[in-house]
């Protein structure tokens, strides 16, 4: 998302999904999640309207959590401890991007655990990839 400032207005800039194809895999993906649509259009399955969609606790069984979603939108779980993100993210096939938030030091316990027990395509600390 970029911002653009004219006449003193701050405006929302989305890119656009590729094509066609492209738009309607996106949309199939928020069409049977089982989580809670935080911010998005839960219905874009129904209207082909995408939005940038944040997905609370989607099933790891679904197509959200198992394809490559090169759009819009970004499932978020949670976890009470590191052992169970840990677990969690080995059981399943490896990740394109794993993505870490909090303190970035080789004395963070559990940043070193992630780093160390778990593998995906690109570890990202305190930052998003665009």
């Amino acid at each position: 998302m970029l911002k653009q400032h004219q006449d003193g207005e701050t405006k929302d800039i989305f890119g656009k999904v590729i094509n066609d194809f492209h738009l309607k895999r996106c949309c199939g993906l928020l069409k049977d999640h089982g989580g809670k649509v935080l911010t998005g259009n839960e219905n874009a399955h129904k209207d082909l309207n995408l939005k940038p969609t944040v997905v609370l606790e989607p099933r790891l069984d679904s197509d959200l959590m198992k394809e490559e979603i090169f759009g819009p939108l970004l499932p978020v779980l949670r976890f009470s401890s590191t052992d169970e993100a840990i677990k969690m993210l080995n059981s399943m096939d490896k990740p394109l991007g794993t993505y870490y938030f909090g303190p970035n030091s080789s004395s963070n316990v559990n940043l070193q655990r992630y780093l160390n027990e778990t593998s995906s395509g690109a570890f990202i600390v305190n930052d998003c990839v665009f």
